[in-house]
């Protein structure tokens, strides 16, 4: 059973802080260590939670207050002294005993589920012993704006030294890091939304992310009764912009996001952070909010948003580019001919960060154009696919063209017409070119 002691009428839970120390640490593989290895490193996580007698950090009690709990263990020449007197330091400091939990408490805790629940149940012991003001007036100290040095950081209040996302079991917090710049070549695209989130991706560098380990934490921080700290990445160390919470409607969504050093495509999971006070707002916009219904806006012809897709050689791309911007700036000139309204359509799927880009759209017939510089059975499939997920956003749906520079073979056709895609070809004989179509 967990005892706290009191100063000044205020409860200090020293054990419940010392235990979570000591669980912290189970992922280094070590049970047991040495008062004078590990005195200080204990001091600072008793300071991170608030805990001080008459001035000075007291490591010494809670070690030797433990050792007649079953999940704690001391070995040492001689028995410990009473807890309450003033025999505990110079004891520890003489004998320099290895203390931690015991076996069992130790084995029990190496599952991450079995150990998040001791851990809740401790920031419960915690929270309640942080009196009416919560713990957090007790747990933290730095200030929105304050640039500090990460290890520093978890010194004070725990969480992993690496990664983006810090779960403590010392200190009621979950520890967040984001760095715009250097994020994005690891496939975390982070910012400030229009919708007053800040969007932070979760955790997983390779692969579809899943809702696990630092996510889950964080999806259940209210649960845990943790709070969520954002840091962003300086020069000097990390830059604390405040506290957070996800929020209580919609605290999460998918989208799309490389792997780590420009690989393929997976799944990622963005967090909807809402601000729980004063915030630093730094200057890391996202390019656009997601939203819960769809957004089909008209931009110019002219504008050079793309969608990358995959080709096998590397070459082929700015070549592909190349072809698809002549003819669409060939068949757009045909249609201006006729009198014809010519645009753009940008599309933000629900939920989505980056925009779709049609090559064309003809307000005055409602045609849906997309333009493939090479009649290849992958490139006429994948322009069938993207007809059909872009013309899902239109009401009422417009007609698909596929405009390809030259007629496809008959098997091709086929496939477009069982599409209900209309295909338009050009002309290399003629220059402007003339137009045919199925």
């Amino acid at each position: 059973m967990l005892r706290r002691a009191s100063a000044r009428g205020v409860s200090l839970p020293h054990q419940s802080l010392t235990l979570l120390w000591a669980v912290e640490r189970i992922g280094d593989g070590v049970r047991l260590r040495r008062w004078s290895e590990v005195r200080d490193e204990l001091a600072a996580a008793l300071v991170g939670g608030g805990v001080e007698n008459r001035g000075r950090v007291a490591p010494e009690y809670p070690v030797v207050a433990l050792r007649n709990s079953p999940l704690w263990e001391i070995r040492a020449g001689s028995a410990a002294p009473a807890a309450h007197s003033s025999q505990p330091r110079r004891w520890l400091d003489r004998e320099d005993p290895e203390f931690g939990l015991s076996a069992p408490a130790f084995e029990l805790l190496r599952d991450e589920r079995n150990r998040e629940q001791f851990a809740a149940a401790l920031h419960r012991l915690l929270g309640q012993a942080a009196g009416p003001a919560g713990p957090d007036a007790v747990f933290w100290e730095i200030q929105p704006g304050v640039v500090v040095v990460r290890r520093d950081v978890h010194a004070r209040y725990g969480g992993r030294r690496q990664g983006g996302i810090g779960p403590s079991r010392s200190t009621p917090n979950v520890l967040l890091f984001t760095n715009p710049v250097r994020g994005r070549s690891h496939g975390y695209f982070d910012g400030w939304g229009d919708d007053g989130c800040f969007h932070y991706t979760g955790e997983g560098q390779l692969g579809d992310q899943r809702m696990v380990q630092g996510n889950l934490a964080i999806l259940a921080h209210r649960r845990d009764g943790r709070t969520l700290r954002l840091f962003r990445v300086v020069p000097d160390g990390v830059e604390y912009l405040g506290a957070f919470e996800i929020d209580p409607d919609r605290p999460w969504y998918t989208s799309e996001a490389p792997e780590t050093n420009g690989g393929p495509l997976r799944t990622v999971i963005m967090f909807r952070l809402r601000p729980q006070g004063s915030v630093l707002s730094v200057d890391a916009d996202l390019p656009e909010t997601p939203t819960t219904t769809s957004r089909v806006t008209s931009i110019p012809v002219e504008a050079s948003n793309v969608e990358n897709y995959a080709i096998s050689s590397p070459a082929e791309p700015t070549t592909a580019f190349r072809r698809e911007a002549a003819l669409v700036s060939a068949y757009r000139e045909h249609l201006l001919s006729l009198g014809h309204e010519v645009c753009r359509k940008q599309i933000l799927p629900p939920d989505e960060v980056h925009p779709l880009f049609t090559d064309l759209y003809d307000d005055t017939t409602g045609e849906l154009i997309e333009a493939k510089g090479t009649v290849t059975r992958d490139a006429i499939r994948m322009a069938i696919g993207q007809l059909i997920d872009y013309r899902r956003f239109f009401d009422p749906p417009p007609r698909m063209v596929l405009l390809v520079p030259r007629k496809p073979r008959p098997d091709l056709l086929a496939l477009c017409s069982a599409a209900e895609v209309s295909v338009v070809w050009g002309s290399d004989a003629s220059s402007p070119p003339t137009w045919s179509s199925n």
